[in-house]
């Protein structure tokens, strides 16, 4: 018989082996499905704490400043960076209880924070399990939203270990039943598969959702457009957007100015935080990054810390602000 036939009835014999017998899946197992925490939607109905220990706000009741408001009066986050900064939280927490409003937070203290360039966070993952512990009993019984470490994620040191330090703390938060919203990047940092896989190594079935553009100033349709898709990926989990230097969207990516994403020249309040959102998926547009913080030492800035020309310069040129504000600020010296 030729051999061409032979390989013909061979093929045959095996179809219908296939057709007969039921698939061996024994040395080919399907991986387990992903089981996600039940969704709790956490700001429906929810009035956001207006916290009046912000640095915009100490800065205005130092200084004539009502050109301020649009800022100072406002809901922002508050970010724990420090085992000093755990101290703060249970004030916060009885604010929050007392006023009936909803804490957010922004824990930021994972290991190797800054990857290679700076090494700051919690020295080892012990020590970041034992910080996330204080935070929660800092807490006590007030249920905030928690910003799990913004960058960490999408970050080029994402490895096994940072994704099991980020794992614990995301169970141990939800577990004493904090709302906790994994951070994932922006839309021009990674695609969301990637950022899936990684979300999901970090524990993001055990959290609320995940936040996005924390810190940056990627367009809120972007963001969100990028954020609907990542959560199709990782169970429709909830997320969040960060509005508050995104009114006029990224700098200019141009070669060699690096400088435009570090206090850039244009640059606006996005819109003003809000739960009252109708977009599928989307939980809250919030102001996560303090307005007015300044990114560094760059363009004539000399503080990493609240700047009022940084300020000035995001309400200046807003257009939701009303315009006896913008006027007030675009008077001021630069």
């Amino acid at each position: 018989m030729p051999r061409r036939f032979l390989g013909a009835v061979g093929a045959l014999a095996l179809l219908a082996g296939a057709c007969t017998h039921a698939p061996d899946t024994s040395l080919h197992p399907q991986p387990p499905p992903v089981r996600y925490a039940p969704l709790q939607h956490p700001f429906r109905g929810a009035r956001l704490l207006l916290d009046p220990g912000t640095a915009a706000a100490r800065w205005q009741r130092a200084h004539p400043a009502r050109w301020l408001d649009p800022i100072a009066t406002r809901p922002q986050a508050h970010w724990l960076t420090s085992a000093q900064d755990l101290a703060e939280v249970p004030a916060l927490a009885r604010r929050a209880r007392s006023r009936h409003a909803l804490l957010v937070l922004v824990a930021y203290h994972v290991p190797n924070r800054g990857c290679t360039h700076f090494r700051q966070g919690a020295p080892s993952g012990a020590d970041y399990a034992r910080w996330t512990d204080q935070l929660v009993g800092g807490l006590g019984p007030t249920r905030a939203v928690v910003v799990l470490e913004p960058d960490a994620v999408p970050a080029d040191c994402f490895d096994a270990a940072r994704a099991a330090a980020l794992r614990r703390a995301v169970q141990r938060l939800a577990g004493a039943g904090q709302y906790v919203y994994l951070d994932a990047g922006h839309p021009r940092w990674r695609s969301t598969g990637e950022t899936a896989q990684r979300l999901l190594q970090a524990g993001i079935q055990y959290a609320q959702g995940f936040s996005v553009n924390v810190s940056n100033r990627q367009t809120t349709g972007d963001s969100y457009r990028w954020g609907r898709e990542l959560s199709d990926l990782v169970g429709n989990r909830e997320f969040v957007i960060d509005t508050s230097r995104n009114g006029t969207g990224p700098p200019p990516d141009e070669p060699g100015r690096d400088d435009e994403w570090c206090n850039p020249e244009r640059q606006a309040l996005g819109q003003p935080p809000t739960t009252a959102t109708t977009a599928p998926g989307l939980g809250a547009l919030l102001w996560i990054k303090p307005p007015g913080e300044s990114d560094g030492l760059c363009r004539g800035e000399h503080t990493y810390f609240f700047s009022p020309a940084q300020a000035r310069r995001l309400i200046a040129d807003s257009p939701w602000v009303p315009p006896s504000y913008r006027r007030l600020a675009a008077q001021l010296p630069a």
